[in-house]
């Protein structure tokens, strides 16, 4: 058991509410004293520690919490849309799961509405969401948004699959569309993609990372049919990633994946191609994410 995790048992809810909230702060007085960037600035930063350009599949982690910036924080939309151009394709994280994991919210029950429930993976996503050309992936939990040329191609078959970033997903799909990650005012401790890895090996993989029980969890369409996806949900007793940051420059080349400082804020850039192909070699080596702690037991 980690430490967090032994401190999430002592103490009581309501303290454990106080020190995020005290985290929060602090964190915000920290990016609130930087000088704010401009949008010439964002879009060089974009373009330049990114690498991002036209035509490319990008997939974007957002936290405005961890930007200063002088513009409104749905102008990094269109400025991300002005480099891809419109022959490109921007993607977001769209979970519906606010503050449970997918496992609590799948035992809830809920009806997920790929056309109307809420995304709760920051503010960006949600405003992305709701654009009149985004296309959003028939997941109950691990959802994504596309806006772009291969937007429906990438989500189309997300509910295909019981593993939720396997080759059905727009996960796994970035890699054939050699698309770029990046994190807007996050680390990598955001990196979703790593999943991939875990969904290929399936039960090779070191870990066991979901729980025994397959959900059928009710969906609606973007036809308003109610249908049913099934779905595995992650234990997160197990999906435990300690400090990503720190395993990436330890294990992985900067051309892979790469977290960066600029300006005093947050951001990455990884290569979807290169580092699935990095990660999945580590992973044959018994190197992951995970801590030893939480391998299985070979008999």
């Amino acid at each position: 058991m980690t430490i967090e995790k032994i401190v999430r048992t002592i103490l009581p809810a309501s303290a454990l509410a106080s020190l995020r909230r005290a985290k929060w702060e602090r964190k915000r007085h920290r990016v609130a004293s930087l000088t704010p960037l401009t949008e010439n600035e964002f879009r060089d930063i974009l373009t330049g520690e990114l690498g991002l350009g036209t035509g490319d599949v990008v997939y974007v982690h957002s936290g405005m919490d961890g930007l200063h910036l002088a513009f409104p924080f749905y102008r990094i939309l269109f400025l991300i849309q002005q480099v891809i151009s419109p022959a490109g394709t921007v993607l977001f994280p769209t979970y519906p799961n606010h503050r449970i994991s997918s496992y609590e919210y799948l035992l809830q029950g809920r009806v997920f509405d790929v056309r109307r429930t809420p995304s709760y993976t920051g503010i960006l996503t949600e405003f992305a969401r709701r654009q009149r050309n985004a296309i959003r992936s028939l997941h109950p939990t691990k959802s994504v948004c596309a806006i772009g040329g291969v937007a429906k191609e990438i989500t189309a078959t997300h509910h295909c699959s019981p593993y939720p970033y396997d080759t059905c997903s727009p996960y796994f799909k970035l890699i054939e569309h050699r698309a770029k990650i990046l994190g807007l005012g996050a680390s990598t401790n955001y990196l979703s993609f790593i999943y991939c890895v875990d969904d290929a090996l399936k039960e090779e993989f070191p870990v066991q990372v979901y729980h025994d029980r397959i959900f059928d969890a009710r969906c609606i369409n973007t036809e308003g049919e109610h249908v049913v996806v099934r779905t595995y949900a992650h234990n997160m007793d197990r999906v435990i990633h300690p400090d990503m940051p720190r395993f990436m420059k330890t294990h992985v080349s900067t051309e892979a994946c790469c977290d960066l400082r600029v300006r005093g804020m947050k951001f990455f850039r990884a290569s979807a191609p290169k580092l699935f192909d990095e990660l999945l070699r580590l992973a044959a080596q018994g190197i992951t994410t995970y801590p030893r702690s939480v391998y299985r037991k070979r008999k």
